[in-house]
């Protein structure tokens, strides 16, 4: 089975991705395995993306690991 056809199947039954670069971080959702400086993204974003995460109907199974953009 394909990613594509993997996707389709999971969302059909409530589970979602997530975990984005450029979201905003969220604690809740989202696990910081860093920080790191980066003048062209937002301070306090999601600059990286080491694992995504899943939510099945609205609850968080694996939160993303993320690498968060801090202030320069």
């Amino acid at each position: 089975m394909t990613d594509d056809g993997l996707s389709k199947a999971f969302k059909k039954n409530g589970l979602e991705k997530f975990g984005m670069p450029g979201e905003k971080f969220d604690p809740n959702i989202h696990e910081a395995l860093f920080e790191y400086p980066d003048p062209n993204v937002e301070a306090g974003n999601i600059g990286q993306v080491m694992k995504k995460g899943f939510m099945l109907n609205s609850r968080v199974l694996r939160p993303a690991e993320v690498g968060v953009v801090k202030a320069p």
